[in-house]
Parts: C-alpha cells; structure tokens; sequence
C-alpha cells in the first residue's frame, strides 16, 4: 500500500526501515495492501515495536483493533495478553483469523462493539494501552484509560498531528474539524494533568506519548 509521507524526516526514515522478516506480520501487511486497508505507517509501526520492547508490558488495552496489524506488532514483541477494541466485524474476523494463524489465540481478547460504550465498562490494570480508535472520542475515552492504566504504565495515543491540522503546519479542512479540535483538547487534557509525563513525538502522523506517575485515577 503507497503509505502517505508526512515529511521528509518521515520519508528518509523509511529507507532505513528493513523489510518486515516475520511472516505473521508481513501477512498482514500484505492483506492491508491488497485490499486498501489502512495500517500503521511504517515510522509508527517501528516505534511501536520498540516502545512495547522497552515497556515489557503484561497486559495491554488497543482502541481500533482494524485488521489486527498493530496488535500483532504488540504481541510479537512482548509475552503480554491483549484485550482489543474494533467496531468493524468485518475487521475483528480478519484480525482474528490472522491472530489464529499466528498461534496468538490464547493471547488475546477481541471485545466487538463501539469503543464509545465499550470503554467505559472495561474494568482491571493495563501497563500499555495504545489509542488509535475513533480520534473526536479521543478527550472521552481520556479519564477512562487513565483509570486503567497502572501507575508507570505508558499511554501511547496515534495521529495526533491529524496531517498537520492540529498544530497548523497543514492545512485544515474544514469538514474534518471535529476531529482535529476532539484532539487537540486530547492533548491539552494529557499534558495539563498532574498524574501523568507527556510528551508529543513528530514520528508518523504524530504520537503522544504518557507515563502515569501517580496512583490517582480521578
């Protein structure tokens, strides 16, 4: 799939990127491109590796499951157990076929319905929970994932630089505005709260990157 290029930062660094050597991963990756469907960028897909590496997480919670490339990229890299999000039941069959054929099953749990409802009701600790669902409910899923992330735990949140429409750096259309200010207020509520370490990273589309550092969940 010709993956759109932010920048040239962007562009230079997929030169260096090796071609995907695991087969599980590169099935799905080769689905994605057959069939149109929207992936991780490759600077994105990079860094989520190596930041579940780093964190060694035990269980991790994934808003937009999709075809199951992400989570796939999480569980290859980690002995965690997986509990993920999709609305798409087309996706979530795909997801879980794909899971299947990696011998992945046992790992992880598939919660089918709208993030919206479901989030709310999800109870137990995560120490990863990466957010690349619906991006207007970004600011409302916010208090929710911070009350199940466990204290040390990273939140890492995809796209949000929108194309360069939350920051200004790209134009912004009008018809998406919904979607860059629901982000934009993501942002200002990560960095204003005193619970958590934020950071943005200019990698991909954007990433926000936080760290709970106290044991409030409120």
């Amino acid at each position: 799939m010709p993956f759109k290029t932010p920048s040239k930062t962007s562009e230079y660094i997929r030169t260096l990127i090796p071609p995907e050597c695991d087969e599980d991963v590169a099935a799905v990756m080769r689905y994605a491109d057959d069939n149109v469907c929207p992936i991780l960028l490759p600077e994105t897909a990079a860094f989520l590796k190596q930041i579940v590496r780093l964190k060694k997480p035990r269980k991790i919670l994934e808003i937009g499951t999709s075809i199951g490339y992400s989570g796939m990229i999480m569980l290859k890299n980690s002995d965690a157990e997986l509990c993920t999000v999709e609305m798409d039941e087309r996706c979530v069959e795909t997801a879980k076929g794909f899971f299947s054929r990696a011998g992945l099953n046992d790992r992880v749990r598939v919660f089918v319905g709208d993030a919206c409802e479901i989030v709310p009701l999800l109870g137990g600790e995560y120490d990863f929970i990466f957010l690349d669902g619906p991006k207007t409910r970004y600011p409302v899923f916010y208090p929710y994932l911070k009350r199940l992330l466990t204290v040390g735990g990273v939140l890492l949140a995809d796209n949000v630089l929108f194309n360069g429409m939350v920051d200004g750096s790209g134009e912004r259309n009008p018809k998406k505005a919904t979607i860059f200010e629901g982000i934009d207020k993501y942002l200002h509520l990560a960095f204003s709260d005193e619970d958590m370490t934020s950071s943005i990273l200019p990698v991909g589309d954007g990433l926000c990157l936080c760290i709970k550092d106290n044991k409030s969940g409120d």
